[in-house]
């Protein structure tokens, strides 16, 4: 027997999902058709027959539930299983809207799988035994239909024969209207072992007439009937009546056909149907019971799995398996889809593990996973990773060998550790900048009186020897001035008095800043744009002098990364309990490599800086209770962005009250 075309229809408006569907699938026994809508999929159902249906039910347009409707509503396809996959929710509610759609079955993303492909296979298999079923009803009727033609054919050449010869095989007799027999031909005294001389009644060999006129069973021309024989053996015939009239009289002509042998035909033919229907009935006992099995093995498959992933998406760790001999991943969590950045499953396994792994740690990576294939144990190690994103982000990793559907793979636990590390810099930072500080106001002091002296002592010889042509003397002052300029940058670094903080308004000192800072600007054709929203007034607690001097600070920055010239754009916004204030370049940028050390003690990239600026700067913004960051990349600007704390009114007094 021929085997049917086994078509799997695949819907979904994602085509990597298609994808996915396509590659668990593939095989050389099923034609997958895709659909990227329910659009789509509605047409595909007119012009194909299919085995199952795989469809996703957050579509645009026709969604899944609309377009299963839309298919049962179709006798022909009504029957078609459905399979809803679905990452939307798995309540009871969402279920049985899934099934009065007409759902068979629901998986839910990321599905498993070996799951997905047995349940297919599974109504596959359903399906081809309804195909052959049908086949083979359809060949029953076929025959039965041949056969009946073919007995039709043969009741009319009998006709046709027995009219016209008499060496037909059938007895044709011809009597009057009161049954009295007028003529037999030969075959009358073989069929009923009279002979020709002895049949006088046709009621002597047809017992039917002896109760029924000739008149009335001529109303039937073809009847069916029991004739005896002399011997009183009795045996069916097969009876047609022709009425002819001759010379005024009504004759008939009585053609009698023996239909033994067709009975015996018939009767096996009776035993034969109830025989084959007797065993599609075991088959179809057995397949239903098959389909039973399967369904309470799909079930209990659904409820392993569902206490399994519910246990392992409510990790607060990701938890991601990988195969052995590849770099792909198997499995992922959501928590690792969310720590990775993606949205879905198929964000993460669709890539490379070595592309969420930092260049740095590729190698580490590889040898510990060779260690692991080999049966080495490997400890918990501190990794840096790569979000979808570009953000990276300090990770620990174990790493656990097991088998994974029969195949020996890594289970794999990774924990954030990113805000754990950043809290440690910052503390470490802090400690420095406290330490620093503290040395700065000593350090400054014990430099500033020798200096005072040494200065004095200069200009007072310069008054008295009158040595003004001396080329060493402005050195000695340039240099014993720049000397003091640093002393002052350190003593900014010692923790201001809070009985000096006031109340200051941002707006106006940025507007201050700029006017100063415009002459410099210009002279390296340079524009300052100030956006901020109109008749706002920004309060913060604070310095103003200290805070002019980081805008000065930032601003100058700014200017000498724009040698050709540019925008510096400053932009104040306002929000419920801060003030955020970008300033914005065109310059050169700082690259990524050195990006994390800039603000570090007396580190620069400048040929004539101390490295002392952006620190004394981030030293002011902290006893501010505020925050500086910097966002730069190579030849494409820098942004610097500062958060302050903002002061609003009181309830019922003047004071401005710090949020």
């Amino acid at each position: 027997m021929e085997k049917p075309t086994i078509n799997i229809l695949m819907v979904d408006d994602r085509p990597e999902n298609l994808q996915a569907l396509e590659a668990v699938l593939e095989s050389s026994d099923y034609e997958l058709i895709k659909a990227h809508s329910g659009e789509e999929a509605l047409k595909w159902v007119l012009i194909r027959e299919f085995a199952v249906i795989l469809m996703d039910v957050q579509m645009p347009g026709i969604d899944g539930f609309e377009t299963a409707k839309l298919i049962r509503a179709r006798k022909k396809s009504q029957q078609i299983p459905i399979i809803f996959i679905t990452a939307l929710t798995q309540t009871q509610d969402y279920a049985l809207s899934g099934y009065s759609a007409g759902a068979i079955d629901f998986l839910f993303k990321p599905f498993n799988p070996f799951i997905l492909k047995s349940k297919v296979e599974g109504f596959v298999k359903i399906y081809i035994s309804q195909w052959e079923l049908q086949k083979k009803n359809e060949l029953l009727l076929r025959r039965s239909a041949e056969l009946d033609r073919a007995n039709s054919q043969l009741k009319k050449s009998e006709s046709i024969a027995r009219a016209i010869s008499e060496t037909s095989l059938d007895t044709i007799c011809t009597v009057d209207k009161s049954g009295n027999i007028l003529s037999v031909n030969q075959a009358a005294t073989t069929m009923f072992g009279y002979k020709e001389d002895e049949f006088d009644h046709l009621s002597k060999m047809i017992p039917l007439f002896q109760t029924q006129s000739l008149q009335a069973s001529s109303l039937k021309l073809m009847f069916e009937t029991t004739a005896n024989r002399k011997n009183g053996t009795s045996f069916p015939v097969e009876i047609q009546l022709n009425q002819i009239i001759e010379a005024d009289q009504d004759l008939y002509v009585c053609s009698i056909r023996d239909i033994t042998e067709r009975k015996n035909q018939l009767v096996q033919l009776e035993k034969l149907v109830e025989k084959r229907t007797e065993e599609l009935r075991v088959i179809n006992t057995h397949l239903q019971r098959e389909i039973q099995e399967k369904l309470e093995m799909v079930k209990f498959a659904q409820i392993s799995e569902e206490k399994y992933r519910k246990l392992v998406d409510h990790s607060p760790l990701a938890i991601v398996v990988l195969e052995l001999g590849n770099n792909k991943w198997s499995f992922i969590n959501e928590t690792g889809i969310k720590m990775l950045g993606g949205t879905t499953s198929n964000d993460i396994l669709s890539k490379d593990l070595l592309h969420f792994v930092h260049p740095d740690d590729h190698g580490l990576v590889k040898d510990r996973l060779m260690k692991i294939s080999k049966g080495e144990r490997v400890g918990t190690v501190e990794e840096k990773f790569v979000r979808l994103d570009g953000e990276v982000i300090d990770v620990e990793v174990s790493l656990i060998p097991f088998d994974y559907f029969d195949n020996p793979a890594v289970h794999i636990v990774i924990r954030d550790i990113t805000e754990i590390k950043r809290t440690q810099e910052y503390i470490s930072q802090s400690e420095k900048l406290s330490v620093v500080g503290e040395l700065a106001a000593g350090i400054a002091h014990e430099i500033r009186n020798p200096l005072t002296s040494l200065r004095g002592f200069t200009q007072l010889l310069v008054h008295k020897d009158e040595t003004t042509s001396n080329p060493y003397v402005p050195i000695m002052l340039s240099e014993i001035d720049r000397i003091n300029t640093i002393v002052g940058e350190l003593l900014l670094l010692a923790k201001p008095n809070q009985e000096d903080f006031r109340t200051v308004e941002i707006t106006d000192l940025l507007h201050t800043v700029i006017i100063l800072m415009n002459t410099q600007a210009n002279l390296h054709n340079i524009e300052i744009k100030f956006a901020c929203e109109k008749h706002s007034k920004s309060m913060i607690h604070g310095l103003e002098n200290k805070l002019k001097q980081v805008f000065i600070n930032l601003i100058k920055n700014a200017i000498e990364a724009m040698p050709s010239g540019g925008e510096i754009v400053i932009q104040l916004t306002q929000f419920h309990d801060h003030i955020s204030i970008e300033i914005k370049d065109e310059g050169c940028g700082i690259p990524m490599d050195i990006l994390s050390k800039v603000g570090q003690p007396f580190f620069t990239t400048k040929e004539k800086g101390t490295g002392l600026g952006l620190m004394v700067c981030k030293s002011i913004i902290e006893s501010h209770q505020g925050t500086m960051r910097i966002k730069s990349y190579k030849n494409n600007g820098t942004t610097v962005i500062l958060d302050f704390p903002i002061l609003t009114q009181a309830t019922n007094s003047d004071e401005l009250i710090h949020t």
